[in-house]
């Protein structure tokens, strides 16, 4: 049967695939429970986005503390979801996903009852360990629900639909709860959507597990360090400064965990992941491109929201409106992508895919400190469909390019990937826009005529959250025109990067990327 979603070469390289459980009676039953598993995963992130004016307005955090307040939860899911995905295969991939759902339900509830900045990132820190369980589980037990590659395809597209419906869902449900409730509420609605998932998982799907895995201790504690480090030196290096002493340090324990993890997993006769997968060049780059597509997608989104609340002053609830230019259409083309990709191949469309993300993220330069929504919504619908054409391939690609047995490592090493992106994303891009705000607000507000010393005076109270209302109605005006013009520039600037690495990326992708229109060879052992 023809498979256009397989990469050539990514199978002959591993070892033979032992005998596999047998599919559920009714699998699209358990795409449809651990779908709603993934749609919390997502919500806390994009929920949490919507919610951050009024958890800052309520906690008074430091402008650091307030960036762990969305990154803790990214930090503990890109660290644990590789040993997760072992874990599943271990003790079942239903037992994994319902612990997760678990965990991820009584966070939210912790974050609920959150007091202080750091309850809430501790809460957070739960929220992670849930979300590492349940992604990694959910997708190897979709993969596991199907043996035609198609079928399985098409319900890796459900997938990651739900991953966009997750985001969708939460900036408009924080958005109408902060309208008549604290920001406390905005995480109740993982609440909800966890009881059912908890409730309708030992009913719905079905139990399986890697027939002959064996944990491997030492990938677990040296993998967990190597990703644990990089995450917080990217996190943290945004407001600590990347060449300050302990960014270098953490650096300096990432490259001594890399070393002693690969040369563990190289001995081991059962690795947490397998490495020669990464012999393979077309195996690789897919895993570029999933983390290519969470740096667009989430470092995108974000800018467009710090720029819809900072400049247009917009309130959550409208925010969340207009994103659904970027978020339904993402939800829609991923249903369609399951099609397109059998007739364009995977080649063709993750090369697209880069180049509409890239191209939605320079699109958005057309908007201007006082411009309408019409100058917006084009470059996030653009940047909506080039996700959708990248998420449900690329997992796909990764899924199918490997024995059976081994889909739940390929799905947890490209949700791993997937992972680290969504974190690189808003690092790299938030950091831009805050950094060099404060300098584009001095500039601006020097050449309208102000003092330079008032200027300075000015720009540093603006990045601390200071308003112009107390100021001289004058000059009142012209601190709120600048703020606006220099915080443009800033997200113009940050736009920038982000589209120009993308559409890099589609470069190596288009070359190394390869797919056929056969199946790949049976494994042959080494």
């Amino acid at each position: 049967m023809q498979n256009s979603s397989q990469l050539s070469g990514a199978r002959t390289a591993l070892p033979p695939a032992a005998p596999t459980a047998a599919t559920p009676a009714h699998p699209w039953r358990g795409v449809f429970t651990v779908c709603l598993g993934v749609m919390m995963a997502f919500v806390n992130v994009s929920s949490t986005i919507g919610a951050l004016g009024a958890i800052q307005q309520d906690l008074h955090p430091t402008a650091s503390t307030l960036v762990w307040v969305t990154s803790a939860y990214s930090l503990v899911v890109a660290s644990l979801v590789m040993f997760a995905g072992t874990l599943a295969d271990l003790v079942g991939r239903r037992a994994v996903f319902l612990g997760g759902a678990v965990v991820l339900t009584a966070g939210s509830l912790l974050a609920h009852a959150a007091d202080s900045a750091a309850l809430l990132i501790t809460a957070q820190a739960v929220m992670g360990i849930g979300g590492a369980a349940v992604l990694p589980a959910s997708l190897s037990i979709v993969s596991h629900s199907f043996t035609d590659a198609q079928q399985r395809t098409k319900a890796i597209g459900a997938w990651a639909s739900c991953s966009g419906l997750g985001l969708a869902v939460g900036p408009l449900g924080a958005g109408l709860l902060l309208d008549g409730f604290t920001w406390h509420a905005v995480y109740l609605i993982d609440v909800v959507i966890g009881a059912v998932t908890v409730l309708l998982t030992p009913f719905m799907v079905t139990e399986t597990k890697h027939p002959t895995r064996r944990l491997d201790l030492a990938g677990v504690l040296t993998g967990t360090v190597m990703i644990a480090s990089a995450t917080y030196a990217i996190i943290e290096g945004g407001s600590s400064g990347y060449a300050s002493g302990r960014i270098l340090t953490m650096y300096g324990v990432f490259a001594v965990s890399l070393v002693l993890f690969v040369v563990v997993e190289t001995r081991h006769h059962d690795p947490m992941l397998d490495l020669r997968l990464f012999r393979n060049a077309p195996y690789t780059a897919v895993m570029g491109v999933a983390a290519a597509s969470m740096f667009g997608f989430v470092g995108t989104s974000l800018l467009a929201v710090l720029y819809m609340e900072r400049v247009q002053q917009l309130s959550a609830l409208a925010t969340g409106v207009r994103l659904l230019a970027m978020f339904a259409t993402y939800i829609v083309v991923s249903a369609l992508a399951v099609r397109l990709v059998r007739k364009t191949g995977v080649t063709v469309m993750l090369t697209a895919g880069l180049v509409m993300l890239g191209g939605g993220a320079l699109a958005l330069l057309a908007v201007g400190p006082f411009t309408g929504y019409h100058a917006l919504w084009p470059g996030l619908l653009l940047a909506g469909v080039g996700s959708a054409l990248l998420t449900a391939p690329s997992t796909a690609a990764a899924v199918n390019s490997v024995p059976r047995t081994q889909a739940g490592m390929a799905s947890a090493t490209v949700n791993m990937f997937r992972q680290i992106g969504s974190v690189l994303g808003p690092s790299v891009l938030g950091t831009i826009v805050t950094t060099r705000f404060p300098g584009y607000l001095e500039d601006r507000l020097i050449t309208s005529g102000v003092p330079a010393q008032d200027a300075a005076r000015i720009a540093d109270g603006a990045v601390h959250g200071g308003s112009a209302t107390s100021l001289p109605p004058p000059l009142a005006h012209t601190v709120s025109d600048a703020v606006a013009r220099a915080f443009t520039d800033a997200v113009h600037l940050g736009l920038l990067v982000g589209g120009s690495v993308l559409l890099v990326l589609a470069i190596p992708t288009a070359i190394f990327v390869r797919h056929r229109n056969t199946p790949a060879p049976a494994p042959s052992a080494p």
